[in-house]
């Protein structure tokens, strides 16, 4: 008897192919509409798995493409140092040899095109191709080598684009990342203008379902001449989910040993020991604090945007699985390894994976008193400094977290940043430091609600209201800007509502631009809008590694076209894009642009024109309608000089 769960690498053997009956269907239907496909899924999902199984004549015949698809696979691997060249000709070799094993007859055309490459050469031949009838099908696999090749410049996407456009040609690409991630940062922001990746239907790969994976693990076995017992069934998927390398792993060992589950967990998870390194070696230290403590979490995805894009992404990467409000992990094995990750000190120790303080700690000269706000990056609380009998805000870096050098250094340029400002809008830092590894940041308390809770709450907000909050943000941003510090992640949850009353009672030590502001405030108005969070600012002319590395920071659903392109070439417009995404939000009830994927969210910001919000809310004056399309405006140089000429648009009597 063999063992028929072999298989390490991509599955060769129809017969142990199981599911993606949904993901074949619509690549299928795409396909027929000459309409190129990204295939996009963490490593060892089963993208080259699929990308055999739809080559196999039974399967594309099925999907109703008949014979005349030829369907040609290449492995980037083979071009990531390719020129365009040596490319076009490697393409015409490999539909050649398509052809030929199709039984096809050669094709002139493609031999002349693989002895003289270049682009002209290549689109005769498709074009000789498409005259006897067949429709091309470039298979690029493992894309992120292709996107990586410095050989590559703009024009040769763009040829790329252009034949497929011209021609029955189509592309269908698999990568760990959604294209658009491949090429926003670094040498590429020229390529990224590039229209070839807006022809592309995104397609995610993610883990097998429970009926698919059931599959999997009953039929082999049993053509093998061994039936698994339903408990051993069971026991295989719950040890690793839906991940279809670690069901062949499970189910490998359980042929030898299909009465002992121990031994088949043991001997499974040992094997699955590297891959589940290599995975959390690619997380970011955030995505790694999440895991840890995903119960925890999870119960504060609503209220955190930044939190919530981090779950996302960790779903997308089949490290987790979104189930109603909550999430899990797919499998007891995955569970067991992240639970045996504990953090480091930058000294070595060994760190819980949060910091979690209790009512009573001291931190320094305060008293924590209770828990008052979490998100992906800190813990805040309220506490009381005891000698001077004053409430605060401590802020906590996690543990885990602390143990980053690059989240030390940005939680304490955030105190220093802030530190330094002096402005009725923008919360106050009194100190900060760090006692035996605990990093914290004490401030100003600020009573009150952030404005994502207002939203969440009500969802829209009166224009009278809106126009306040507008005209106290943009003082503090261009009070900001005028000393060279750029913001960088305005959104609802970094601006606080502070009620009228609980102001008056703390500020007994009022600047005179505190004044001036207060003398501008409408009556009747309950409350003063006060920005917080400077954790990502960008220094004007600064030298941090953040920006000078291009790294793109902030949270997307709020971010300037150019803060994605490159994130250290920014100036205060990108905080007026975003608080007039902010501004939209509040008319409306909803962000301008919705997508459910980070690629297309980027791509949304990047392209799409701005809605006018006077759709869904009709009541809008338009006076305050084309401010926002004016400060959504893709070109920064087409948005208002400051934020506050922005805000000023929301005075209607003026």
């Amino acid at each position: 008897m063999s063992n028929p769960y072999v298989s390490r690498g991509p599955v060769r053997d129809p017969a142990m192919f199981f599911g993606r009956e949904n993901e074949l269907r619509e690549i299928a239907a795409f396909l027929r509409g000459n309409q190129s496909v990204s295939i996009v899924g963490p490593r060892k999902i089963g993208k080259t798995s699929l990308l055999f199984h739809l080559m196999r004549p039974p399967t594309f015949t099925s999907l109703g493409l008949d014979e005349n698809f030829l369907f040609v696979y290449l492995d980037c691997e083979v071009l990531g140092d390719g020129s365009h060249e040596e490319i076009f000709g490697q393409f015409a070799v490999e539909i050649a040899e398509a052809l030929h094993e199709r039984g096809q007859a050669p094709e002139p055309a493609l031999d002349e095109a693989a002895d003289k490459p270049g682009r002209l050469a290549f689109e005769r031949a498709i074009r000789r191709l498409n005259q006897r009838g067949l429709r091309i099908i470039l298979l690029l696999d493992e894309f992120e080598r292709l996107s990586t090749n410095q050989n590559l410049d703009v024009n040769f996407f763009n040829a790329l684009r252009s034949a497929a456009g011209r021609y029955q040609l189509a592309y269908l690409t698999a990568s760990a990342r959604p294209l658009i991630q491949l090429t926003y940062s670094g040498r590429s922001q020229e390529i990224l203008s590039s229209p070839f990746f807006n022809i592309f239907a995104p397609l995610y790969l993610g883990l097998l379902s429970e009926a698919d994976a059931r599959q999997l693990i009953r039929q082999p076995s049993q053509a093998a001449g061994i039936t698994f017992s339903p408990e051993l069934e069971d026991f295989i998927y719950c040890l690793v989910g839906g991940q279809p390398l670690a069901l062949q792993v499970a189910c490998f060992y359980s042929m030898d040993h299909p009465n002992d589950p121990d031994a088949v967990e043991q001997a499974a998870c040992q094997e699955l020991a590297a891959h589940f390194q290599y995975y959390w070696h690619n997380l970011t230290p955030a995505e790694q604090a999440i895991l840890r403590q995903v119960d925890e979490i999870a119960g504060r995805a609503a209220s955190d945007t930044t939190l919530r894009g981090l779950l996302r992404d960790l779903t997308q990467k089949s490290l987790l699985i979104a189930d109603a409000n909550t999430y899990r992990y797919p499998g007891r094995a995955w569970a067991a390894f992240v639970a045996a990750q504990q953090p480091t000190s930058p000294t070595g120790e060994r760190l819980s994976s949060t910091t979690m303080l209790i009512a009573g700690t001291q931190v320094g000269p305060y008293e924590v008193l209770e828990p008052i706000g979490r998100g992906g990056m800190s813990e805040v609380y309220k506490g009381r400094h005891t000698r001077l009998d004053r409430s605060v805000a401590i802020k906590i870096l996690p543990a885990s977290l602390a143990a980053e050098a690059d989240f030390r250094t940005r939680f304490e340029r955030e105190a220093r940043a802030v530190a330094s400002l002096r402005h009725p809008n923008i919360v106050q830092v009194f100190d900060f430091g760090d006692i035996s590894g605990t990093y914290y940041m004490v401030m100003e308390y600020i009573a009150g609600k952030d404005l994502s809770t207002i939203i969440r709450e009500s969802g829209r907000m009166p224009i009278e209201q809106i126009a306040l909050v507008m005209l106290e943000v943009s003082s503090a941003l261009d009070y900001a800007h005028d000393l060279g510090l750029v913001h960088r992640d305005v959104k609802p949850s970094n601006i606080l509502l502070q009620p009228l009353a609980e102001r008056a009672a703390h500020s007994g030590d009022r600047t005179e631009t505190w004044i001036k502001a207060e003398q501008k405030l409408k009556p009747g108005l309950p409350y003063h809008a006060i920005l917080t969070d400077f954790g990502i600012a960008k220094m004007l002319g600064g030298d941090t590694a953040a920006t000078k590395t291009g790294l793109m920071m902030g949270t997307l659903n709020y971010m300037a076209p150019e803060q994605i392109r490159s994130a250290g070439e920014v100036d205060g417009r990108a905080d007026t894009y975003a608080l007039g995404v902010v501004a939209y939000q509040l008319l409306t009830g909803q962000l301008p642009f919705v997508a459910d994927n980070p690629g297309a969210m980027m791509l949304a910001h990047l392209q799409l024109p701005a809605p006018d919000p006077r759709e869904l809310a009709p009541e809008t004056p338009s006076k305050i309608a084309r401010a926002i399309l004016r400060a959504l405006a893709k070109d920064p140089q087409e948005r208002f000089d400051t934020s506050s000429a922005f805000a000023a648009e929301f005075n209607l009597a003026s």
